[in-house]
């Protein structure tokens, strides 16, 4: 009952005086107005082209009678209304651009490595992991390493899970899906310059046979300024509006003091610092044998973009066998940002000055992801890829659907011999 009451204000109003309804699309527009009066400048409007003049009629007939009190509360994640209006009343739904995945088992066992954080906010769905098991055959666990720490200490935790791995299974290697800060643990986990240094009785030769893949989702490779605003190495920016920024991210207790006093999450943010990075790709060079490919996510604020990012992200998601990078997944609208990465977004976007577009998912920016194999870029916020933020399945602009995306992942690898 709860979550058909919290779909329902989403869509309508009785305080905002909704009206009788609506028989044209200028009626949608006007229930876009109403809607704004509402909840406000974080309201995404309904896109009336994409409902019938049925569909709009069906909200406001079935959901009249609540008020703008508890609607402005009930604002999805990205502030796309639409996205609650599918998933909860299957109005504005869109069908999956992302292509089918088949049955093809990998050979190995995949592993799946979270980035910074591990909270319900930043950890894989369960949707996605139970398609690549059900549908695509896959043998799929979680290697769940300590949040908001350096790749040396956790890629130690990572190998242990690997190890795990192998042990239960007889599988001689594994494959390692690792999104965000997980992608720098990987790499540091098989590299000559890596984690065999730290570990007494292992050497380099027994971890970088046990890795089969690595595959890198949004991996800020060559840092970004999100973190060094944070760290105060942007010259020109508000290292405390930075901190304050991320905090509305990660949660209310990452504060100024915290910064300072925990050694763990300041090495954290160094590893995604653009200053740091570039020691780290010197130092902790790919391994042999070992296939490395990589993506990036976009996004925008509200999916407002203008020709000039869009030129420049097709340029950027380029892949490295010369496609455009962009066809399999882009339909020509983009995903909605999530409300709390636009703040990190926009410090992202400005840091290359006016006259330059930095093209981004709202911690990552596009051009930071390429790594190894560049197979281009997906329409998903940096919390979208891993199938959080409450949203419908399939995402209502771009037809992008994640858990085919990394189910797909998988199938590629097992045609590979992986």
């Amino acid at each position: 009952m709860r979550t058909a009451i919290i779909g329902a204000l989403l869509v309508a109003t009785s305080g905002c005086g909704l009206f009788a309804p609506p028989e044209q699309n200028d009626h949608c527009e006007e229930l876009n107005r109403e809607l704004r009066t509402c909840i406000g400048e974080t309201f995404a409007p309904l896109s009336c082209d994409r409902l019938s003049p049925g569909d709009v009629d069906t909200i406001s007939g079935l959901l009249s009678g609540l008020g703008c009190t508890v609607l402005s509360g009930a604002v999805p994640g990205d502030g796309d209304v639409l996205t609650s209006t599918c998933r909860l009343l299957g109005v504005g739904c869109e069908d999956a651009f992302t292509p089918a995945p088949v049955h093809a088992p990998a050979r190995y066992p995949v592993l799946m490595v979270n980035g910074i954080d591990n909270s319900p906010a930043f950890s894989y769905s369960r949707r996605i992991l139970q398609m690549m098991r059900d549908v695509g055959g896959h043998d799929v666990r979680l290697a769940t390493v300590p949040p908001f720490d350096a790749p040396r200490i956790r890629a130690a935790v990572l190998w242990r899970h690997v190890q795990k791995v192998r042990a239960d299974t007889g599988a001689a290697k594994v494959n390692l899906i690792c999104h965000s800060l997980g992608g720098l643990d990987c790499r540091y986990l098989v590299s000559e310059g890596g984690l065999h240094w730290d570990l007494d009785d292992t050497s380099h030769e027994a971890i970088r046979s046990s890795v089969a893949s690595i595959t890198m989702i949004s991996t800020a490779h060559r840092g970004t300024p999100a973190a060094d605003l944070a760290l105060g190495y942007l010259p020109d920016g508000d290292r405390f509006d930075g901190i304050n920024r991320i905090a509305t991210l990660l949660g209310g207790w990452f504060t100024e003091r915290t910064l300072q006093e925990d050694v763990h999450l300041r090495e954290a943010l160094m590893a995604l610092s653009s200053s740091t990075a570039k020691a780290f790709n010197a130092e902790i060079v790919d391994a042999p044998g070992i296939y490395y490919q990589s993506w990036a996510g976009y996004s925008r604020p509200f999916g407002v973009a203008t020709t000039e990012h869009d030129a420049r992200l097709a340029e950027l998601c380029k892949t490295s066998d010369g496609g455009d990078g962009l066809s399999e997944h882009f339909t020509g609208s983009h995903d909605y940002l999530a409300l709390d990465l636009i703040g990190t977004g926009e410090v992202i976007s400005s840091s290359a000055g006016d006259d330059k577009i930095v093209p981004n998912d709202g911690l990552a920016p596009v051009a930071s992801a390429r790594w190894g194999r560049f197979r281009g870029c997906i329409p998903a916020d940096h919390k979208e890829q891993l199938g959080q933020q409450n949203l419908a399945d399939v995402n209502v602009r771009s037809g992008f659907d994640v858990a085919r995306f990394y189910t797909n992942i998988a199938g590629e690898l097992s045609g590979m011999g992986f």
